[in-house]
């Protein structure tokens, strides 16, 4: 109808008889109908397909694997070209998949796709392949004793901080600094808000009390979106530990050597032990907030809380074997707890 009155007014200025007036019209609503169903071909959209890229986000000089999928067309029937860097690497009826290997760091492969459907349909697709490295390390404030030689471990109710240290740079040029990148963090799955944005590299974090795995994960992005990174990392907490050294009155703490299994005291009637707890929270053990509980023989030695070295001496004339042992404990974090022991002989002399 509403066809029908715009083609009515637009020749309302032409003399038509009368006779012939429905035969006008008629001929006129024809036209106006094909030119309205061809306006809503040309606007149908077009068919939907889907590129697969394993993996992801691609390292540098890594194989990629490209596979397409459409529920619009029958795609095994469609003649596919695939094309890197404007050169024809691959064409044929039903050839879905492609692989080729990613350029070097920050070096950008062009993928161009092209699918003749059966249906006479021509989709083109174009992808741009860059790899980018991202790297995310982490750290613990657990304590570790003097001279350690290996990081803090992720220990129940622990603090993490991750960093994001991403190698990103325009072609040709310097890699653009670690502060003038976007970031979006994610923890088991979930984005964390507080924590993405411009600039923040950085994401901190204190374990929850049920302590379970957890999975970071962090997207870097440019301010114009034309490089794109990703790392993650797969935590799982563990026990904290406790280590026993013995302690000289002339060489100081003897951190070459752990004792465990069984001691024996030969020139001397006394040993003094240190307890040193590792990966507990650092905080606490600053402000000497941890339990300590010394034992011999499973019998508690009524000792001060807090002290770390406890001396044992041989009775006159008494040998034989005693179990020394040791528990260190977080009150204001319940899962930080551990215990150890070892076997200390005294002979006869």
């Amino acid at each position: 109808m509403l066809v029908y009155k715009c083609i009515f007014r637009a020749c309302s200025c032409v003399t038509i008889k009368p006779m012939r007036y429905s035969v006008y019209i008629l001929f006129f609503c024809f036209l106006g109908f094909f030119a309205v169903a061809d306006a809503q071909l040309s606007a149908l959209p077009q068919t939907e397909i889907i590129a697969t890229i394993t993996p992801e986000n691609p390292k540098a000089n890594e194989l990629v694997y490209v596979a397409l999928t459409s529920y619009g067309t029958n795609i095994n029937t469609a003649k596919i070209t695939w094309a890197t860097d404007g050169k024809v690497q691959k064409s044929g009826i039903g050839e879905k998949s492609f692989t080729f290997k990613a350029g070097a760091l920050n070096t950008s492969t062009m993928l161009e796709i092209t699918i003749e459907t059966q249906e006479g349909e021509t989709i083109e697709k174009t992808l741009n392949i860059k790899p980018v490295l991202v790297d995310l390390i982490w750290e613990s404030d657990g304590v570790t004793p003097p001279f350690y030689r290996g990081k803090s471990l992720f220990s129940h109710q622990n603090k993490l901080t991750f960093i994001a240290l991403p190698h990103i740079a325009p072609s040709g040029g310097a890699e653009i600094s670690a502060k003038n990148l976007v970031y979006k963090w994610k923890k088991n799955g979930s984005v964390v808000d507080s924590a993405s944005g411009f600039g923040k590299n950085t994401y901190t974090f204190v374990s929850s009390l049920i302590s379970r795995p957890v999975k970071v994960e962090v997207e870097v992005t440019t301010t114009d979106s034309s490089g794109f990174g990703y790392a993650s990392s797969d935590m799982a907490p563990i026990e904290p530990l406790v280590i026993l050294y013995k302690k000289d009155p002339i060489y100081g703490l003897e951190l070459q050597k752990i004792l465990q299994n069984t001691l024996t005291l030969t020139d001397s009637k006394e040993i003094m032990v240190v307890g040193v707890p590792l990966f507990f929270n650092k905080t606490n053990f600053d402000r000497n907030e941890l339990t300590y509980k010394w034992s011999i023989n499973g019998i508690t030695i009524e000792n001060e809380s807090y002290q770390s070295t406890q001396v044992f001496r041989q009775k006159e004339g008494v040998a034989g074997t005693s179990r020394i042992g040791l528990s260190i404990e977080n009150p204001s974090k319940i899962l930080q707890y551990s215990t150890t022991a070892f076997n200390l002989m005294f002979n006869n002399n």
